[in-house]
């Protein structure tokens, strides 16, 4: 059977709410969160495409023209002029803030969790290892998404896991797109600066590294959009939506129910 261009799992009903995965991921980066925002909305959790469920796309597809499939996309899929509501974590903020800007009065609320797409910058070095040294080992292939969760991901080994694990696994070998031409693409900043809708940032504690410095890029979203409507999230590393989950869902339910 064909893959759907971008696939969704929806759950609850009332307004539209669209949730965007991070980089090496699909819907599941939302696991811990689809319930609780669906007792108010009706959740659409995307695989974006050549992610999860999703058809591919070819690998020579650039940032700009990913970015651009994807807005064509969703309008087939949201068509109408009904209100909506994203959400984008790392590299589905960017693609959220993308849509944002396009869409218009459609998007009255933005939630970005630790978002991705600024500009391409050398910071420090990340201590990841790669997945092709597993080779065919499939203990070794998880002791590696462990290691690099707790690099990229989650601030404290007692969340990493068996199911952090599997969600990391399966991201991994369905990922056939490169998110870093989406996320260092450098788009974040110049579509905050256009949106009207409301804005909130939602940031890790523990997000912050010398490869990921949150003081720098926290200021440059508030020197884009103006007074900024931020949340650290205590305890947290980048998926804080996975790692703190309760905190998460209760601040994105109290800003999308305003």
């Amino acid at each position: 059977m064909d893959q759907p261009r971008m696939a969704a799992r929806r759950r609850g009903s009332g307004p539209d709410l669209v949730l965007f995965h991070g980089g090496m991921g699909s819907w599941r980066h939302w696991t811990r969160n689809i319930e609780a925002l669906a007792a108010r909305f009706t959740v659409h959790a995307l695989d974006h495409p050549s992610y999860g469920d999703s058809a591919s796309v070819a690998r020579e597809t650039t940032g700009a023209a990913y970015l651009d499939l994807v807005h064509r996309l969703f309008v087939e899929m949201f068509a109408g002029d009904a209100p909506l509501r994203l959400a984008g974590f790392s590299f589905g903020g960017a693609i959220a803030a993308s849509l944002a800007r396009r869409l218009g009065p459609r998007v009255t609320h933005l939630c970005l969790v630790s978002p991705g797409g600024f500009p391409s910058r050398r910071f420090g070095d990340r201590p990841i290892r790669s997945y092709k040294e597993a080779g065919g080992d499939e203990r070794l292939f998880r002791e590696i998404c462990r290691h690099n969760l707790l690099v990229n991901m989650l601030s404290d080994s007692a969340g990493v896991t068996e199911e952090a694990i599997d969600i990391q696994a399966d991201g991994v070998r369905r990922t056939r797109f490169d998110s870093r031409k989406v996320s260092g693409g450098g788009t974040l900043l110049g579509d905050l600066a256009q949106l009207k809708c409301r804005i909130r940032v939602l940031w890790g504690e523990r997000d912050d590294s010398a490869f990921r410095p949150s003081d720098l890029l926290i200021g440059e979203i508030r020197a884009a959009v103006g007074t900024l409507d931020i949340h650290r999230i205590p305890a947290a590393g980048h998926w804080s939506a996975y790692e703190k989950s309760a905190d998460v869902n209760r601040k994105m339910l109290e800003f999308f129910s305003s």
